[in-house]
């Protein structure tokens, strides 16, 4: 996606219904349905320009396009199992091949129909529908003459919503606009703050990572070369909890962050074609101590690959890319070493923070099975408009207003 348009435009619309599943390949069928839904559900509040595609958003889409993928399977096929879908979607590499699965239209409808309620999405009908319809020539000629995974034009993309919304219009369905919610000052008022802080800690985030690049540019080149295109995974809790520096009663300390970035090549060209970065931070806001931590490309991990460990981002359930020497990052050796042998990472005598396989484990199946609306991170995608304020009568029971 063009890097402007995905970081105003496109950023919403990729997490909350940019599914994988669909008539086409899962990279085409992210796109297509991140741009539909953009254009025919927009939003009701024009949002400030992100840098930062929230990490667990991130993951919960992935974890809502999966069980659409098996849904839809189990549901052209009722003989199917859900162990025998997922079988079926690692040998086709998670690609429906839709028109082929399907003897008709009816079929194939109430198929993408099953998928997109398993996956959550926002608008499971409309979804069906415009998947059933959006199977035109065009739209593939329009990505393949693109090229791969290099950057869409923002004049590509233009003509990709008008074509990919004609063909929604053309099913006679009617895109019903969401309305305000309404909800009493004070869980407004919440909402509001909410949004701000995560917006904070996000452009804190980009700030770091533009400076970790900067560097990164001027110690091997010498010069700007690359720009920043979105970061796309942070894990704000590494090297902790370090009870020693906790900051107010209700904080906990982590020493680094760990994050993922992709940069465009040649700045402002269209068609660069996308690096991925690896970034080591300091959590404190001192650029000497960023200066002497890591930022470096890293390979895009290959299929089956076994991925460079760090004990941090497998405690939080969250996947970073990693270099692959595996040195210069805090959470490699030194610290499953220290896990093994049952040592405390940080001296922090009474209070010891326990790291174990067990609870690896089950952090990890807890945040990669989340479905549910509720994190922290979507009240970022929130603003006024999104509320009515509702007169209190004296009777509010809980933040939204439910008596």
């Amino acid at each position: 996606m063009p890097g402007g348009e995905l970081r105003s435009r496109y950023h919403r619309s990729m997490l909350k219904a940019g599914h994988c599943y669909g008539p086409f390949d899962p990279v085409t069928n992210i796109i297509v349905n991140t741009i539909w839904y953009e254009v025919t559900f927009p939003p009701l509040s024009q949002l400030d320009e992100l840098d930062i595609l929230g990490t667990l958003n991130l993951m919960r889409i992935e974890a809502r396009s999966l069980y659409g993928l098996v849904s839809f399977l189990c549901t052209h096929d009722i003989d199917l199992n859900a162990n025998q879908a997922i079988r079926f979607l690692l040998d086709t590499d998670l690609n429906l091949a839709a028109t082929k699965l399907c003897s008709g239209v009816q079929e194939e409808q109430e198929a993408f129909r099953d998928a997109a309620i398993a996956a959550w999405h926002p608008r499971p009908d409309a979804q069906a529908g415009f998947l059933c319809s959006c199977w035109k020539p065009q739209v593939l000629s329009l990505l393949t003459d693109n090229g791969g995974q290099q950057q869409l034009s923002s004049q590509c993309v233009q003509q990709l919503a008008m074509l990919l919304s004609s063909a929604f219009n053309s099913t006679g369905m009617s895109a019903q606009q969401k309305q305000p919610v309404a909800v009493y000052e004070r869980a407004f008022n919440l909402s509001m703050s909410e949004g701000r802080k995560q917006r904070r800690d996000h452009k804190r985030i980009s700030r770091k990572v533009k400076a970790a690049l900067s560097r990164y540019e001027m110690q091997n080149s010498g010069h700007a070369c690359y720009q920043l295109h979105v970061i796309c995974g942070v894990n704000i809790s590494v090297s902790g909890r370090d009870w020693k520096r906790k900051t107010r009663f209700d904080d906990d300390y982590y020493h680094h962050i760990h994050a993922n970035f992709l940069v465009m090549r040649d700045v402002g060209s269209v068609g660069s074609v996308p690096v991925l970065f690896f970034a080591e931070l300091s959590n404190d806001d001192d650029g000497d101590k960023d200066s002497q931590l890591l930022c470096c490309p890293v390979d895009f991990p290959t299929p089956g690959a076994e991925p460079v460990r760090c004990l941090f981002c497998e405690l939080e359930g969250i996947r970073i890319v990693h270099p692959a020497s595996g040195e210069g990052f805090h959470g490699h050796e030194v610290e499953f070493g220290k896990m093994v042998r049952g040592e405390d990472l940080y001296d922090n005598g009474y209070y010891r923070e326990v790291y174990n396989n067990d609870r690896i484990l089950s952090n990890s199946d807890y945040i990669t099975n989340w479905i549910h609306d509720g994190l922290e991170e979507d009240y970022m995608y929130l603003g006024s408009n999104d509320f009515t304020i509702k007169e209190d009568d004296g009777h509010e029971s809980d933040d939204y207003g439910d008596e």
